[in-house]
């Protein structure tokens, strides 16, 4: 179970904020795998000793670190609903343009972790965190499903991917749109097939 910042000693929260802060920028400079725990005390100017008494090793420093701007994009509201039970893609506007704010306010950090030479475990948590929370928001809102519906996993897996990958660029293209703009396009996409977007005819309707 993780300690809130509340519970914790204010001379523990400043020792994991340098040890944050410090693996945050060795990653930058020479990439996760390059670092050692030695590497990390050393730019935190603390022992390894310190090191250890707060985290087993550099992943459960990368883990545990990040939990608290992790936390901020886990909304525990789901989505509104649209009259008619349906999805209100405003309300989706509204989560999206939330999620890229809070991507822009931890952008070095972000850039550092999902950009093009961030932690593939991260990322790879940061994905099935996004599809979780992306589970849990529209829980309340999926409609009856047909049995030739793709299955729901390969449904959430496939949003969640795409989601990522999308902040992954916007971050390491040094955010070229806004968050609103950003928001706008991702909606655009999510009342369309990718097929249509490109310009592609692919006869419209179910199968």
């Amino acid at each position: 179970m993780s300690i809130t910042r509340d519970h914790l000693d204010p001379r523990v929260v400043r020792t994991h904020k340098l040890l944050r802060e410090a693996l945050v920028g060795l990653i930058a400079e020479r990439g996760y795998d390059a670092i050692t725990v030695r590497d990390i005390a050393e730019r935190a100017t603390l022992n390894r000793a310190t090191f250890y008494l707060h985290f087993r090793d550099k992943e459960d420093l990368l883990n545990r670190g990040f939990e608290e701007i992790w936390a901020e994009l886990s909304p525990e509201n789901p989505f509104p609903q649209a009259p008619h039970g349906q999805l209100s893609l405003d309300a989706t506007r509204d989560k999206v343009r939330t999620d890229f704010e809070h991507l822009a306010k931890y952008a070095a950090v972000y850039r550092a972790m999902i950009g093009k030479d961030g932690v593939g475990s991260f990322v790879r948590r940061m994905q099935e965190h996004v599809q979780q929370t992306i589970a849990h928001r529209l829980q309340p809102l999926v409609a009856r499903r047909r049995a030739s519906d793709p299955p729901l996993e390969i449904v959430l897996r496939f949003v969640a991917s795409a989601y990522v990958g999308l902040m992954r660029w916007w971050v390491e293209n040094d955010m070229p749109l806004t968050a609103d703009e950003m928001a706008d396009k991702i909606v655009q996409l999510y009342a369309m097939s990718p097929f249509e977007a490109m310009g592609l005819n692919t006869g419209g309707g179910r199968q």
